[in-house]
């Protein structure tokens, strides 16, 4: 079993604010000698070293030769009641380039190194102020551009996702503990677990698993956002629907047929959740040259997609062309309802619309967010999965499970039941940093900015 990174005894230091002139700028020190640093670079070093923890000061900062660099704010964060568990600093300075550049250049000289990507959030984790799964969630609530993306950063950042699988993972320690145990005690007899209730364990257990495993589809399109297609025949309109769905001219529209060759997209955001909405070019038969080639990259996009909308024409005399393979991923919008002379479909799996009129396109909205996301407040109060990582490791640790519960069923012996549920185990782990590989550590904060 792999532990922890070591934690670095150096003091380290970076702008936590984006770079370039602002009102603002904040600088954060975090180590060990990050007060005795701080206090080095004021005109009061003996005042700063005497700051009480979490309250904000007037301090002169000063440059090497002496001479007046910033009137600023300063906070003293002791240790371990601070973001990374060490003492920390951090200064308020206004926020010109200069600035800036001199107070990170004194606190370097004093002893400071800039600290690497992701580092103070790092060391947060090493320290114990958080979880791997919890410092993950800081980098989504920093990348966050939608309100579906910030719920589910806050949710995992507040702990559901750690708290779930924590409660999984102390459950299986429980059984895999007895199991061990009656291994070490098998020559007295004592049965300490008997073999139906660790099939009932594990079978629960199972369902749980596969449960947040399922969450994932859901939870990563809160992430990500979700990439929504338009296709159908040439000449339906889908270049009139993408420009009404997003509001703005974007696809050129002609009634000539074949207009859109390559891909248009725009992002818009439909109730909280981010759509990366995209035109195709119309996919017809038997076309060659740059033609066929745009209808093919067509195909390759719309079976890639996370929702199709495939659109279908209801003008009079044109034949409605449905999608070669239509599943639980495609919606079926008839468009042109102001050239049916008001004769409504009747077929209630396609949503009628007029896209040139802009009808409908509410409803298009609606039955997307439906089909992409149904109800999930509950999956995010109890944690669900939004990282590969984490659907990875979910993964796993199902595997190691249905090992362990076909060696229970075939009584294929103790050993090998408990060696699966250890498994399980370190698998789960490795989610919420229980079991973290150095590697992985490094991996996962290399992804931060410099500052968090």
């Amino acid at each position: 079993m792999e532990s922890k990174a070591a934690i670095s005894k150096d003091t380290i230091v970076a702008l936590a604010t984006p770079r370039g002139r602002g009102a603002l700028a904040i600088v954060r020190l975090s180590g060990d000698q990050a007060i005795e640093i701080a206090a080095a670079l004021t005109k009061q070093p003996d005042e700063v070293r005497r700051f009480e923890s979490h309250r904000l000061h007037l301090v002169e900062i000063v440059a090497a030769d002496g001479r007046l660099l910033d009137r600023a704010l300063g906070v003293v964060f002791r240790a371990p009641n601070s973001y990374t568990g060490e003492d920390a600093v951090e200064f308020y300075l206004h926020g010109g380039g200069f600035i800036i550049a001199q107070t990170i250049e004194r606190c370097c000289a004093l002893g400071a190194r800039i600290a690497q990507p992701g580092e103070f959030t790092q060391r947060a984790f090493l320290n114990g102020r958080m979880d791997l799964a919890q410092a993950e969630a800081v980098a989504d609530l920093i990348a966050a551009s939608s309100r579906s993306a910030h719920r589910a950063a806050i949710a995992q950042q507040e702990g559901a996702l750690s708290q779930r699988i924590r409660r999984l993972r102390d459950t299986l320690l429980e059984v895999c503990s007895l199991v061990e145990l009656q291994i070490d005690f098998s020559d007295q007899d004592l049965p300490l677990l008997r073999p139906e209730r660790v099939k009932g364990i594990l079978g629960e257990a199972i369902g749980n698993l596969q449960a947040l495993a399922d969450s994932y589809a859901r939870g990563r399109l809160m992430r990500e956002g979700a990439v929504v297609v338009i296709a159908g025949a040439p000449n339906v309109g889908k270049s009139t629907l993408f420009n009404a769905l997003i509001g703005e001219d974007k696809a050129i529209v002609d009634a000539a047929p074949g207009t859109t060759r390559d891909a248009v997209e725009a992002l818009v955001e439909w109730d909280g959740l981010m759509i990366r909405l995209v035109d195709t070019a119309g996919q017809a038969e038997e076309l060659s040259g740059p033609d066929g080639r745009a209808v093919e990259k067509a195909r390759i996009t719309t079976r890639s997609a996370d929702l199709v909308l495939w659109v279908l024409d209801l003008g009079a005399g044109r034949e409605m062309v449905l999608p070669e393979l239509q599943d639980e991923r495609t919606i079926l919008i008839g468009n042109k309802l102001d050239l049916t002379n008001g004769k409504l479909l009747l077929d209630p799996s396609i949503l009628t619309v007029s896209a040139l009129h802009s009808r409908g396109m509410k409803e298009i909205k609606e039955a997307a967010l439906k089909r992409l996301l149904p109800e999930i407040s509950g999956d995010i109060a109890e944690g669900l999965l939004t990282r590969e990582r984490h659907f990875e490791a979910v993964q796993g640790g199902l595997d190691s499970l249905r090992r362990a519960q076909e060696a229970a069923r075939q009584g294929r012996g103790e050993e090998l039941l408990a060696a699966d549920l250890r498994e399980a185990v370190n698998d789960l782990g490795e989610i919420i940093g229980e079991i973290a590989p150095e590697d992985i550590l490094n991996r996962i904060f290399a992804d931060f900015c410099i500052g968090k």
